[in-house]
């Protein structure tokens, strides 16, 4: 089944149209999503961090987590303004229902954070559809990102078993975005 949710992933992203990635300039206010897994207890206290870290650079801020529950109505205490999306909200093959792409592409962003850190079909969906001018992640080998965080010891199939923690995947990424904008 694994094998066929991930055949249907690659059609469809295999479908989307071409895009035309845009760098991001960190020095002007951007519009940012951030996508996560949540963490099964929601408390997510390194992704409440990093969005603190954003609002303080003056970015417009949007958060999407994903966590392995059934509920329907995912409620967290600690990021309200975080929508975690659960199993209710994806179809059999794992592709989101169309009321979660429609109000996922609803909005346009300047940047998309995605900050999985494990393969997870959900996850790449989200990142698949958001409407953002650019994308950057950890190489998990989706081939959905404009950008890539790649780790020396790490092969996209070894992802499954790393102990990398969201943080210190958006240093990176902002450490990286910071130094190709100063080089430019």
């Amino acid at each position: 089944m694994r094998k066929l949710k991930q055949y249907i992933f690659d059609y469809l992203r295999k479908r989307m149209p071409e895009r035309n990635p845009r760098f991001p300039h960190l020095d002007q206010p951007l519009k940012v999503m951030i996508i996560y897994e949540s963490d099964h207890l929601e408390r997510n206290d390194s992704i409440k961090s990093i969005r603190q870290d954003l609002l303080r650079r003056k970015m417009d801020v949007t958060m999407w987590g994903y966590v392995e529950k059934k509920e329907n109505e995912i409620q967290t205490l600690i990021l309200p303004q975080s929508r975690i999306l659960g199993l209710a909200d994806y179809n059999f093959f794992g592709k989101p229902k169309e009321d979660t792409i429609r109000d996922l592409t609803a909005e346009h962003y300047d940047l998309l954070i995605d900050l999985t850190t494990h393969p997870m079909l959900q996850l790449r969906y989200l990142t698949m559809y958001t409407d953002a001018d650019f994308k950057v992640g950890l190489n998990l080998g989706e081939g959905v990102h404009d950008m890539l965080i790649s780790l020396p010891d790490l092969t996209p199939e070894q992802g499954e078993n790393a102990n990398i923690e969201a943080s210190w995947l958006y240093d990176q990424i902002m450490s990286f975005i910071t130094t190709i904008k100063s080089n430019d």
